[in-house]
């Protein structure tokens, strides 16, 4: 019978030459720990003696176990034990390869097994040298030996396993200092466990450095700073069930929470498969994100950290994007300085979601179990999951959410007003000129850190100038545009009514049975020129002339003429006008007061399209309520304004849109002053804790 003969490198394959780095290696070690039910894993580095030690209290192993399982390539017990529990069950196997063990190959050449159980009455001992089995060997599987023998076991002993690497790769070159070692606790091996949850049983991992003069450090592996968290910018949590994407969010300002809402993510219909026997199947995942904006400013409010520069080194141990934690267990590269998996840090996900959120600014996990999600396996080397259809949905699923928080982002971030740019351009010349002064007065000369200053205050002064330029620039082509708008919607409005004209002539030679389509034609024609009427008549508003207005008749005209334009938008929104009176005559000039709602109401509908519906019955409703003194309530259930925002968003310029120009606001705050109205945004707050409601009184206009 022809059989395959192993040759003993084959081995090198499952350890050194699999495992890609010496943290993977660890983690597998500290997992087989966890497996074995243990409460601890103590981790001795011993860079002196050249040794590693991983010593666990768990159910430990006999002499039959050792042969028949730990010895087995490829032991499927692990695995058994996975397909024996049930979805929900907590405590669950982490390995199921059956190559964990050989990560040992990884960290030394050679490897000293003692272990035993509670009923044992010996010690077991195995070793290995690795060497013999490394990629350059020559020997067949079976040619090579281990040593296998039993030692006297002590009465206070009960059950435990030990295993000492000696010959060590890592940890002990001179580049491996106490601040390196500290470095790749904080950094890496303190992320072994999910920092941010809880295991379903109590685990504690402790590592002891022991440096190259006998010197001893001992760190225990804990929690995330809670405290640092507890102050993130922006943070989301939520849960996704196939078919369903829940997320909680928090924004804060100032140490205060000013935005905080639950909300569901709509999903397509490509990425919902809830048929577990089907490919693509996801199954349900935990996720908790943490998005700090790591502006100087910003920093500063987060508190109980020292400067802005402790706090960067305090988040840089934690921020590089999401990382992923199977059953409480990190499943690498994900989170890993340089590994951009959600490609957060390219422009397909700024775009997608308006928001800027890059990995330098986020933490945070997923939490996958086993049972849940069995279809997200891990690659063969534990460098991240298998790239299957079930992965690419997972992804893109992941994906959805951030684009959700980036709009979150995109409307709460403060934006530069006009008048921040001209205040610090001011302060920068204000500076100069006090400089220069107080120079020339004591007679000093001005030496480097002087001219640096001065310099920086310039730049300033520089950079805002070309700012005002450029916005000036914009509103020197929307005014060019305006015109010829204008121009265009008088002549159209003439050949329109022409139209309609000879319309009313054909009408009364047609045949009845085709007179509804040419009713149907005319409604059409009427609609548009009614749209295009709105802006002949704001031609008038270069005179300035006021007329006597039926403020009622006219807010329920332009609401009619915008129906069109609204059906445009992806989600249905109406226009609701409520008054307990039938006319209120204002004296107001007649297109600047159409200008002003148009502008309302167009920024109402763009910002309710930015919220994603589940259902297509949800519809966005713009609420124009008519009070009988002649006071507007101009609301609408977008997502509203944030506090940061409520003064600003009446400076020109000043837009959250990724295309706005910012001047919509501006120039209906414009038209309100012109004719002594008063127009203000109202301190009433939505369902998201943000403003959502103007006022536009024109009580002081009432004509008799």
């Amino acid at each position: 019978m022809a059989e395959f003969k192993p040759m003993a490198r084959i081995i090198s394959h499952f350890g050194e030459r699999l495992i890609s780095s010496t943290q993977v290696a660890l983690l597998e070690l500290i997992k087989n720990s966890y497996d074995a039910k243990s409460p601890i894993v103590n981790i001795t580095i011993d860079q002196k003696e050249r040794k590693i030690i991983i010593y666990d209290e768990g159910d430990g192993m006999d002499g039959d176990v050792i042969e028949n399982c730990w010895l087995v390539v490829g032991t499927a017990n692990r695995l058994d034990d996975k397909e024996e529990l049930e979805e929900g069950d907590v405590d669950v196997p982490l390995g199921e390869k059956g190559l964990g063990r050989f990560s040992t190959m990884k960290l030394g050449n050679h490897l000293k097994l003692e272990t035993t159980t509670l009923d044992s009455k010996c010690i077991w001992n195995l070793e290995i040298d690795w060497s013999k089995y490394g990629y350059k060997s020559r020997l067949f599987l079976d040619e090579v030996e281990n040593k296998f023998y039993k030692t006297q076991k002590k009465e206070y002993e009960r059950k435990y396993t030990r295993i000492t690497i000696t010959d060590i790769k890592d940890f002990i070159g001179d580049e491996w200092t106490i601040k390196a070692i500290n470095d790749f606790l904080l950094d890496s091996a303190s992320k072994f466990i999910n920092p941010y949850k809880a295991l379903p049983r109590k685990f504690t991992v402790t590592v002891e450095l022991i440096d190259h003069n006998g010197d001893k450090k001992k760190w225990i592996l804990g929690k995330a700073d809670s405290e640092l968290f507890s102050q993130a910018h922006y943070e989301a949590k939520g849960t996704y069930v196939p078919g369903n994407l829940e997320m909680e969010y928090w924004v804060r300002n100032q140490g205060e929470i000013i935005e905080h809402l639950t909300v569901n993510i709509p999903l397509q219909r490509s990425l919902i498969n809830d048929d577990k026997e089907l490919e693509g199947y996801v199954g349900s995942f935990d996720y908790h994100f943490y998005i700090f904006n790591r502006t100087g400013s910003r920093l500063k409010e987060i508190s109980n950290f020292g400067s802005s520069k402790e706090i960067r080194k305090a988040l840089d141990r934690y921020t590089g994007g999401p990382m992923i934690f199977r059953d409480g267990f990190r499943i690498y590269p994900y989170g890993d300085p340089g590994d951009d998996w959600l490609e957060l840090n390219k422009d397909r996900i700024r775009k997608g979601g308006k928001g800027r959120i890059v990995r330098e600014q986020t933490a945070g996990y997923i939490s996958l179990e086993s049972t849940k999600a069995p279809y997200l396996v891990d690659q063969t080397n534990r460098e991240g999951l298998v790239k299957n259809k079930s992965y690419d949905i997972f992804k893109r699923i992941v994906e959805e959410i951030f684009k959700t928080l980036g709009n979150v982002v995109s409307r709460n971030e403060k934006v530069r007003t006009f008048t921040d740019i001209l205040d610090e351009a001011k302060e920068s010349a204000n500076n100069i000129e006090s400089f220069l002064f107080n120079s020339q007065k004591q007679g000093n000369l001005i030496n480097k850190e002087m001219y640096l200053a001065v310099m920086r205050d310039s730049e300033k002064i520089q950079e805002g100038l070309k700012q005002i330029n450029r916005r000036e620039r914009s509103l020197v082509e929307i005014s060019a545009i305006g015109m010829t708008s204008m121009q265009i919607a008088h002549e159209l409005h003439n050949f329109i009514n022409k139209i309609l004209s000879i319309l009313f002539e054909l009408q009364t030679s047609i045949p009845t049975g085709i007179k509804p389509r040419f009713e149907l034609l005319e409604f059409n024609i009427k609609s548009l020129r009614t749209m295009i009427s709105q802006i002949d008549e704001q031609a008038i508003t270069m005179r300035r002339v006021k007329s006597s207005v039926d403020l009622v008749a006219q807010i329920k005209n332009i609401s009619a003429a915008m129906e069109p334009i609204l059906a445009k938008y992806n989600r249905k929104t109406k226009i609701l006008v409520k008054n307990n009176v039938p006319s209120i005559v204002v004296k107001v000039n007649k297109g600047l007061i159409i200008q002003l709602f148009d502008n309302l109401i167009l920024n109402s509908v763009y910002w309710i399209n930015q919220i994603q519906v589940k259902s297509e019955d949800d519809f966005g409703v713009i609420s124009i309520e008519i009070t009988d003194d002649g006071e507007v309530l101009f609301s609408d259930n977008g997502p509203g304004i944030s506090e940061i925002d409520a003064d600003a968003i009446f400076e020109p310029f000043f837009t959250r849109r990724e295309e706005g120009k910012g001047l919509g606001l501006f120039i209906s705050k414009e038209i309100a002053s012109f004719h002594k109205i008063r127009f203000e945004l109202l301190r009433e707050k939505n369902k998201w804790g943000r403003f959502n409601t103007f006022m536009i009184d024109f009580s002081s206009m009432k004509g008799d």
